[in-house]
Parts: structure tokens; sequence; C-alpha cells
């Protein structure tokens, strides 16, 4: 998920990002390098080369000169086109850096989860058993704002507060990152607050807005979320590595994930097993990359999972008259738009994921990285509080690596990264 990296600038670079978020970043710090030294363990390696020769010299420089600006042990990568698929992973599993990185590593993925949330809200609109017009009010107590819709809390234009945005919650999820977290607690910290703004008048990311959500699906259904989305989209899609955990296993194979977020002296720590409850259903997801490559076209382009009809609204649902969004960036219904790409980004503690599909070419691109520390050319004073984020050459890893593929597409998220230097020049 990521609290910085959709919070409305993000959903707009890089995402369109989680949206800026995806819960997403707790106190961070400026970018710390963690690319692995070039060891046997660390070089590229093209796992599936189905791509035309020129296509995937020009990827495979980009991912190299892209991850060496990155601040992750390791990353994996996909493009997929009409033509054949290109898969590679590049660094470590852990920062030992003995051991290579694999593609078939499952990942949290973060506010990717998001868009499995609102898929399965979509559903239940096709089938008549609510609408995206209903208020929240009708089926949550004490929102800031009842009377925003479920279409605003989707498009995160109902103007309620995000409680990964509350410092008290940060201050307590990072002083003890393992502890459990129930959704009623998680809205619970924004009860009783007044709302940011009245809702359609902006477009600004809330984590949640996508938890409210996931306490819908389980009130019109009747069944635990992790149920709803396993059987109308995990199964309906013959997804094997994706799964709505509901604790925090993971399972193997999966590489260690770091983080800097809470550490003062920016030395990154292990954060594989912190818990992703506080996440729900609008973060704690798993995946990995070959499902991630078939529902990444399956969400912006498919007919398997909504009507025509359905999938039409969700593509339309980017209004550019309410501010931020614009052509170039915006956010509609659990998906954001990032110059001709829909998709979504996702962090959570210690791991960075970009999934997009561009709608026009049809090309589907998938990063994995093992950490949620900015990459690239990031100065000093970066900013380093939740909705800080930056664009352009100081990114979350995933997203960084994203834009060298995508800009090697010819087709770039954003402006590709412009230095190659991996020294940290921060203080």
């Amino acid at each position: 998920m990521h609290l910085r990296l959709l919070a409305v600038a993000v959903v707009l670079a890089a995402v369109a990002g989680c949206g800026g978020d995806d819960p997403d970043d707790v106190g961070a710090s400026p970018a710390t390098t963690l690319a692995s030294a070039p060891s046997d363990a660390a070089r590229l390696r093209v796992v599936e080369d189905g791509l035309d020769a020129a296509t995937t010299e020009e990827l495979n420089a980009a991912a190299e000169i892209a991850f060496a600006g990155s601040s992750t042990p390791g990353a994996v990568m996909a493009v997929r086109t009409s033509k054949g698929t290109w898969v590679a992973t590049i660094g470590t599993k852990d920062l030992d850096g003995t051991e290579a990185m694999t593609a078939d590593v499952r990942q949290r993925i973060g506010s990717i989860t998001k868009t499995f949330t609102v898929t399965a809200l979509l559903q239940l609109v096709d089938e008549g058993a609510l609408t995206l017009d209903d208020p929240i009010g009708d089926y949550v107590d004490g929102m800031p704002d009842p009377d925003a819709t479920l279409g605003e809390l989707a498009a995160m234009r109902s103007g309620i507060p995000s409680y990964t945005f509350d410092k008290g919650w940060q201050d307590a999820v990072l002083r003890d990152p393992t502890a459990e977290w129930t959704p009623e607690q998680l809205i619970d910290i924004v009860r009783g607050q007044e709302p940011d703004f009245a809702p359609g008048e902006q477009t600004s990311y809330s984590n949640t807005n996508t938890i409210l959500l996931g306490l819908v699906l389980e009130d019109v259904t009747g069944k635990p979320v992790d149920q709803v989305i396993e059987e109308r989209i995990i199964e309906t899609l013959g997804l094997t590595a994706t799964v709505f955990p509901t604790d925090a296993s993971f399972a193997d194979p999966h590489a260690r994930g770091y983080t800097v977020q809470g550490q003062a002296d920016r030395v990154p720590v292990d954060a594989t097993d912190w818990t992703t409850s506080w996440g729900w259903t609008a973060g704690a997801m798993v995946s990995d990359v070959n499902d991630l490559l078939v529902y990444g076209k399956e969400l912006v382009a498919g007919d398997v999972l909504l009507s025509p009809e359905m999938q039409r609204e969700r593509i339309d649902s980017f209004d550019f008259e309410i501010p931020p969004n614009s052509p170039a960036r915006a956010y509609g219904y659990g998906l954001g738009l990032a110059n001709g790409w829909y998709g979504h980004t996702g962090e959570l503690f210690g791991y960075n994921t970009v999934l997009q599909h561009h709608l026009d070419e049809d090309i589907t691109v998938v990063v994995m990285a093992n950490s949620d520390i900015r990459s690239g050319d990031c100065p000093s004073d970066t900013p380093t509080v939740p909705g800080g984020r930056t664009e352009g050459p100081c990114a979350d890893p995933a997203v960084y690596i994203a834009d060298g593929l995508t800009a090697a597409l010819g087709l770039p998220l954003v402006e590709p990264p412009t230095t190659t230097d991996t020294t940290d020049t921060t203080d």
C-alpha cells in the first residue's frame, strides 16, 4: 500500500501510485542506497526472453541502470506485450547478498490490494447488491461525512481522513510493528473527526476509504473479506500465489524486506515479518510476478471479472474536473492513471510493487522490490513525513525501476531516472 505513494501527488505520479499509498510511508527518511555490489548473485538474470532482441537489449540496459540507482537489495521485473514476455531478476533476496533474487518469490503488494477490494465492490454493483451512490453511513456509523458515497470512497474523493496520517497511529505501529490491528480499531482513529473536504470536491488518498469498503463487502456478502476476494477474483482468474492473509504468515519462497521507516539513524531493518493487519483491504495482500501479469491485464482490459459496461465505467471514472486530477495523472475506481498507464503501486513496510497496464499498447509491467526505501537522486531535504512523496529522479525503488523500464519502452510513466550515481547524497 502506500501511504505516501498515492497521497495524490503520487497517484498522480507513479501510479499513479498507491496511489499515492499505499500506507505507507510512516516517517521515512531520504534515500539510502541498498543495491547490491556487482557480485555474481547481484547481476541481471533474464528468466524469460520472449521479446525481440532490440527490445530485450533496451530493457536489460534500463533495468541495470535503474537498479544501480535504487535502494533495494533486489528486484523482479516483467514486461508482457502481445508479442511475448520479458522477465528478469536482479540483486539478492537479502542484505547478506549471497542468495540471488528469483522470479518465483512472493511479495507483499501493499496498496495493489485496493484494486482487488474495489473490483469486488464493482462486482456487487454489477449484481445489483448495492450501488455506488449508497452513502457509507448506511453501512458504517460515525464517519466524518456519512453522506460520502461508496463511489467517492472508491475514487478517493470522500474527504474521510486517512488513519495512516494520524501521528498517534504512526507512533503506535512503529513502536510495535508486530501488533495486530482490527478494521474497527483503524476506522475508530478517524471516527468523530471533521472531513478533510466535502465529498466530491477533491481527490485525496485515504486508506480509510478502502478499509471501509472492506467492511461493506463483508456486510453485503455475509462472508469474511478474504473469502470474498478468494472466491470472486483469485479462483476466477486461476491465480496460484495470490492470497489475502489473515495473519502475518508469508509463504515461501519470499525475499527479506527492508525499511528505514521509523529509524532515526536510517539504518535499514528487516521488516519481513511485521504485521500487515493494519493494511487489511487497503494493503495486506501477497502475490507474485506471474499472477500480477495475468491480473494486471484483466484489471484494466479484461472481460472476466466485470461486465463490459462496468469495466468501461471503471476506465471512465477519472474525473479530470476534480483537482488535482488531470488527463496525465488521475485516480478513479481503485485505479490510477499515469500517461496512458492504468494500475497501482503498493508499499508495505519492506516491500514496494508496481503494477501497470497500458491500455492502448496492450503492455503490462510489473516490478517488485524487497525494500520501500526511496531511491535515485534524493536531496537531503527530501520530505520524510507521510504525504511528502516526491517524483521524478527520487522515488520508491520499484517505482524508480518501473520509470526506467517504461521509458525504455518509449511510454514513460514519468520522466525517466536522470542519474546512475549510487552515492548517498544525504547527510
